[in-house]
């Protein structure tokens, strides 16, 4: 199906189409079955490879969340 098949998808404003791509996304069933989309791909590869040459780099599970937490401190204010 495409937009073609959607009767006066052409007369639909810019709200009324992010309205129906933002209903036809909630309606899918098995979101979990979708394949990650490109860009989340490729940063996760770019992540690897840096991760890869520098491994000190990575922050231990500890490290990581008192970052989030302070992230999130730093935020609220």
């Amino acid at each position: 199906m495409s937009v073609k098949d959607i009767p006066n998808f052409e007369q639909l404003t810019d709200l009324e189409r992010l309205g129906l791509a933002e209903e036809l996304a909630a309606s899918v069933r098995h979101p979990e079955a979708l394949p990650a989309p490109v860009a989340h791909r490729f940063e996760l590869e770019k992540r690897w490879s840096h991760y890869e040459l520098n491994p000190s780099a990575a922050l231990s599970q500890e490290q990581f969340w008192t970052e989030v937490q302070a992230l999130k401190t730093c935020g609220a204010n």
